[in-house]
C-alpha cells in the first residue's frame, strides 16, 4: 500500500488479486472509498481504468497508470 497526498487530498493505492475476474488491480481510494481501478486480466492480457468518480487529480491517474504498467503484467506479457 502507498499514499500520496495531493493538494491537501490524500490517496491510497492497493494492489490485490480478483479470482472472479481473473487478473489484478490497483485500487485508488480517498478516505477509505476507491475512486479508480487499473485492472489488468490474465485472460486478454489488457488493462482497463475505471473511475467511479470524476474528481480525480489527472497528476494521480497518470501516476495510477505508471505503477499499473510496473506492478500488474505478468512476466509473460511483458515479453
Amino acid at each position: 500500500m502507498s499514499t500520496v497526498e495531493i493538494d491537501g487530498r490524500v490517496f491510497t493505492q492497493i494492489v490485490g488479486s480478483d479470482l472472479d475476474r481473473d487478473g489484478m488491480y490497483i485500487e485508488l481510494a480517498e478516505g477509505g472509498v476507491v475512486v479508480a481501478e487499473i485492472f489488468y486480466s490474465d485472460v486478454t492480457h489488457m488493462m482497463s481504468l475505471t473511475t467511479f468518480t470524476a474528481d480525480v487529480p489527472l497528476e494521480e491517474i497518470e501516476h495510477l497508470i505508471a505503477e499499473a504498467k510496473v506492478r500488474l503484467q505478468s512476466d509473460a506479457a511483458r515479453l
